[in-house]
């Protein structure tokens, strides 16, 4: 039986006979779900059954025939065994390639004895003579790449069975740095619930604590800081400043967002005046490919910074840019770059809120 989604593997899995198990095939080019897996047969044999012996076979020479003898010896003291094949395309490379082998793992797995369950990891597609051995009783699970417009589908089915209120925000920005896998996304998730605690796991998780949790950086995050510095606030201003790492950061990579988040805001202004609707203002910003929400969110903040930062105060930004870019260039070592933006910021951003 073969499987295409983890979630319906995993119900499987729990369903499944243990005297008489199905051998578990895991396959393909998403393999980083295996361990979650083993994980969960590793627990229902341990509730269902007890302690059970695990051997393990690495796809070493000879793991071969070491498999070809475990799988009928018995063991005297434990009740339950599962012997877990890591490489199960170069354990079997052998196999396949030596009609003897061959013809003695198919009797083999005909007369698999009971209450021992094999579990195969195997990179790439396995082929039907491989499939042959398994006489039909495999459950297997053949994972893919996802394209790119599965990814927020699967971080939100993951979340949802883990019971995680994400953020439609916090999911996006999980689909652009995450792996287009869906091993990868459990396994991000996963860590992302085991690192907040309870009360934060019933609330939305934004996403900040997306930030911190999952893509934790030791420098300056340039976007947050800009978003900050539009917004007038000063705690968060600060807070990414102190980050700042004259070894790794850049402050020529914030100029360049503060410009282009100047340019927006004077376009955007154009629109307005001409009369724009917000489609319209969306398909002048060129933001039709951006997800809805997030068009939404783009046109209310720019809607509030346009009253905010009129034709005068975007010429201050606009000069500012030009005398920083160059003191940076001159005269400015890295280590007293963060100081001369932090004294500009204040004189262009806001001493104009207070006059």
């Amino acid at each position: 039986m073969e499987f295409k989604e983890i979630a319906v593997f995993q119900k499987h899995i729990e369903k499944l006979d243990l005297d008489a198990p199905d051998i578990i095939l895991i396959s393909g080019s998403d393999l980083a779900i295996a361990d979650t897996l083993i994980d969960r047969i590793r627990q229902k044999v341990e509730r269902d059954v007890g302690p059970a012996e695990f051997i393990v076979f690495s796809g070493e020479t000879g793991d071969d025939q070491r498999l070809h003898l475990e799988i009928f010896n018995i063991p005297l003291f434990s009740p339950y065994r599962v012997l877990l094949v890591r490489q199960g395309e170069e354990l079997f490379r052998a196999v396949l390639a030596s009609r003897g082998s061959y013809a003695a793992y198919l009797d083999d797995f005909q007369r698999f004895p009971g209450r021992t369950l094999l579990i195969v990891i195997h990179s790439g597609a396995p082929s039907q003579k491989l499939l042959k051995i398994f006489h039909g009783r495999e459950a297997h699970l053949a994972t893919r790449e996802l394209y790119a417009n599965q990814v927020v589908e699967t971080i939100r089915a993951a979340a949802k069975r883990m019971h995680l209120h994400i953020s439609e925000e916090a999911i996006h920005l999980m689909s652009d740095r995450l792996d287009p896998k869906a091993g990868a996304i459990e396994q991000t998730l996963e860590r992302l619930k085991f690192s907040l605690p309870d009360a934060a796991r019933s609330a939305a998780i934004g996403i900040e604590e997306v930030r911190e949790v999952l893509f934790p950086g030791q420098g300056m995050n340039s976007f947050s800081l800009v978003d900050a510095l539009f917004a007038l606030d000063m705690h968060s201003i600060q807070r990414e400043l102190i980050r700042y790492n004259p070894a790794a950061d850049s402050l020529f990579g914030a100029l360049k967002l503060i410009l282009n988040r100047a340019d927006e805001i004077r376009r955007a202004a154009a629109g307005v005046a001409m009369g724009m609707n917000d489609q319209e203002l969306i398909d002048y910003l060129d933001l039709k490919n951006r997800p809805p929400f997030i068009q939404k969110k783009i046109v209310s903040r720019l809607k509030l910074e346009i009253n905010r930062y009129n034709p005068e105060r975007l010429a201050r930004i606009y000069d500012f840019l030009i005398d920083l870019q160059r003191e940076f260039r001159s005269n400015a070592a890295p280590h007293r770059q963060v100081m001369l933006f932090e004294e500009r910021i204040l004189d262009v951003f806001f001493q104009a809120v207070q006059a």
